[in-house]
């Protein structure tokens, strides 16, 4: 275990040469460690009940902070796991607070190559890379855990983080301890992607969210599939039928199109593997609900939400294919909404789209904006970030055209065989 402190006081300096940033919580004159512990999964898994705390108070939940994330991905790929966990130590003898939590993995990636990095969200299939912090003490947890990773020899000091939320608050304490001159950063890209986030009646913000037309084409869509057997939505909670839909759904979405495209959790062992063992660990602290629309206690349509703190985060969806026609996803949709906004214990939903597009862009009015951030804690190179940075824009942008590209030929390809087909239907084509 490795620990490094770093004192936070109001208008008061360290006995280190190191500046000490400024008190977060206004009124509060004594002075206050903040340690930070580089954990790994088992430790991080030993604190639950603190990390529990943490997430209840953090300005920003995400799920894929959790210590049952952690041990999920230690158990399904070898990558070493790092956990920066910002211990709050008062003075006087209070019991110290867990108060920023940041699950990292080490690894090469694209942006990072030829070096290694400390990079969040931690695979594939984790959706946010925010790290779980106490507004109270966002500057100086950001600070010492930056201090952590510049001093600790055996980490990376390139630090990738994709998909974070740029709340102001946390962000401005990340730019103000980066600012204390300890590494420099660049936005690499910014999105938005939909959210729930509403005071409003779920029967109320549903039917705001379409026109009548599509509204009663999907009422008519509903008693269509009625007729065909017992038609209900269903919402699972107990970690026992967690386990068990959880199953459901890994072959459900493996009948796709994402099996198609090698994108279903089922189609990597590993993969998998930390689908069961994450979900199994939120389960057992009732923090993953399994919605499915059933018809005739078979799944047509199941979507995973996964629950930190105020926040809950809508994982992963799929629909059996062959009842495309009738919207089961958008059917499923409805219910999760409606469950979501009935729940008091939930202030917003993250969709967890990697772009604003989709259904639940349609139908979510409320946007989360995410950055993707690299930040170099190594001052020796400070060209590094611009030329590591610079290349991945150039990538990303190449992409989007070939994708952009693709799209069109397929609409023009479209186009081509409508025209061709009606010129042959023509009377006396064929001559």
């Amino acid at each position: 275990m490795t620990v490094f402190a770093l004192r936070e006081a109001s208008g008061r300096q360290p006995a280190s040469s190191a500046p000490a940033p400024a008190i977060d919580r206004p009124g509060v004159g004594h002075l206050e460690h903040i340690s930070v512990e580089l954990a790994d999964a088992a430790r991080f898994a030993a604190l639950t009940e603190a990390w529990m705390s943490l997430a209840a108070r953090a300005g920003v939940p995400n799920a894929f902070m959790d210590p049952a994330v952690a041990l999920a991905m230690a158990e399904a790929w070898p990558d070493p796991v790092r956990i920066l966990l910002a211990w709050a130590l008062p003075e006087r003898g209070a019991p110290a607070q867990l108060v920023g939590a940041w699950l990292l993995i080490e690894r090469r990636t694209r942006l990072s190559w030829p070096y290694r990095a400390l990079v969040s969200p931690v695979c594939s299939v984790a959706y946010l890379g925010t790290p779980v912090i106490d507004p109270e003490h966002a500057r100086a947890a950001f600070a010492a855990m930056f201090a952590t990773i510049r001093k600790t020899p055996a980490l990376p000091k390139l630090v990738d983080v994709g998909d974070l939320s740029d709340d102001q608050v946390l962000m401005g304490a990340l730019k103000a301890a980066l600012s204390e001159g300890v590494g420099g950063w660049a936005q690499v890209e910014r999105r938005r992607r939909a959210k729930l986030e509403t005071q409003l009646d779920a029967k109320v913000y549903w039917t705001r969210s379409m026109s009548d037309h599509h509204r009663h084409d999907l009422a008519r869509l509903r008693r269509r599939l009625s007729e065909r057997g017992k038609l209900e939505f269903r919402v699972v909670r107990d970690p026992d039928a967690v386990a068990a839909e959880v199953e459901e759904f890994l072959v459900l979405e493996a009948s796709g199109w994402k099996a198609a495209r090698h994108s279903a959790l089922a189609c990597d062992p590993a993969t998998a593997r930390f689908t069961r063992v994450m979900t199994r660990g939120l389960a057992s602290r009732g923090l993953v609900a399994v919605h499915s629309l059933r018809l005739d206690d078979r799944p047509i349509s199941s979507s995973i939400v996964l629950y930190s703190g105020t926040g809950a985060f809508t994982w992963r969806t799929s629909y059996d294919e062959s009842y495309r026609r009738f919207s089961p996803g958008i059917l499923t949709l409805e219910g999760t909404t409606t469950d979501l906004l009935s729940d008091p214990s939930v202030r917003s939903t993250d969709s967890c789209n990697h772009l604003d597009i989709g259904f639940q862009a349609q139908r979510w009015a409320e946007r989360h904006e995410i950055v993707d951030l690299v930040i170099d804690l190594g001052s020796k190179r400070p060209w590094r970030l611009a030329l590591l940075v610079g290349r991945e824009r150039c990538l990303r942008r190449c992409k989007a055209l070939a994708r952009q590209a693709y799209h069109a030929l397929r609409r023009r390809k479209a186009e081509l065989t409508v025209k061709l087909r009606r010129w042959t239907e023509r009377p006396g084509s064929a001559a």
